[in-house]
């Protein structure tokens, strides 16, 4: 028989506020996922930073790595490729790296690298759950940003793109330039965001979109609801930026694995799953 959190019954399907009162005590004593995040988003711009400083040549989040050994965004390369109507095997190479590491690990880089996560999703008027229509609207998106490309022969929303403003920000930073247009695009954005009402990370951005369709053929590391445990509260929902609801077992493609999920749920219900890795092992 499940233990009692409390010394009395306690209705979690009718008291959502309090459920939220519990997730908010609860946070504060579960490891502190959100700073490790902002810790691992603030290492990489430092070594972005200082690589430019002294020369090193690492790259951006855009293109990272040393030597031979690179990792690309997927959506970058697609761009270049289109815009130069030219196939060029080294981006794709490093473009593949990056595919192949966010079908083992997912969103990673959204929920523990990008920058934007810590900028964006924070207007007033925020509307608490993604168009209905996401998919078709964020496959729309993907596909305008590499026409675009192709027609203009450039990679326009390379230029646009909140991530690299951000990656040329920090290398401003290290070769003593200014920061002033990283710094007023970012505040645009910003601003249309609040306006608008929508999330730029959940709803609008293509890169995001382009990662979730990818991480749908991730099998390793899924926040699942233990239905022994979940008496639905919405803790889970109400924290995920995702907005993903575990208690109605929802499509995960879109999970970031930021673990919010985790530490919010007062009920210890939220497990981190690693089937396939399990059913792996245990066939051999």
């Amino acid at each position: 028989m499940e233990k009692p959190l409390h010394s009395s019954p306690i209705e979690f399907d009718s008291t959502e506020s309090f459920a939220r009162t519990e997730a908010d005590q609860k946070i504060e004593t579960q490891p502190r996922w959100k700073l490790w995040r902002a810790g691992m988003t603030l290492l990489a711009l430092i070594v972005i930073t200082l690589s430019a400083h002294w020369n090193l040549g690492l790259g951006t989040f855009s293109a990272f790595g040393w030597g031979p050994l690179r990792i690309a965004c997927p959506l970058g390369v697609a761009q270049v490729i289109a815009a130069t109507q030219t196939f060029i095997p080294y981006l794709a190479i490093a473009a593949l790296a990056t595919v192949v590491l966010t079908m083992i690990f997912g969103r990673v880089f959204c929920g523990w690298f990008c920058p934007g996560r810590w900028i964006f999703n924070r207007g007033p008027r925020a509307s608490k759950q993604p168009w209905g229509a996401r998919g078709w609207i964020q496959t729309g998106i993907l596909a305008g940003v590499i026409g675009v490309a192709y027609i203009f022969h450039n990679p326009l929303f390379c230029i646009i793109c909140p991530v690299g403003s951000i990656c040329r920000g920090a290398l401003a930073v290290g070769t003593g330039e200014s920061i002033l247009p990283s710094i007023g695009w970012l505040s645009a954005l910003v601003g249309t965001e609040w306006l608008s009402g929508r999330s730029w990370c959940r709803d609008l951005c293509p890169v995001g979109a382009l990662y979730s369709r990818i991480s749908a053929l991730n099998p390793f590391i899924k926040p699942k609801a233990n239905p022994a445990k979940c008496h639905p509260c919405n803790a889970c929902v109400n924290n995920c930026p995702e907005t993903l609801a575990l208690a109605k077992s929802p499509d995960l493609s879109t999970c970031t694995k930021c673990f919010a999920c985790v530490s919010a749920c007062p009920r210890d219900a939220v497990e981190i799953r690693a089937d396939k890795v399990i059913d792996f092992i245990g066939n051999k």
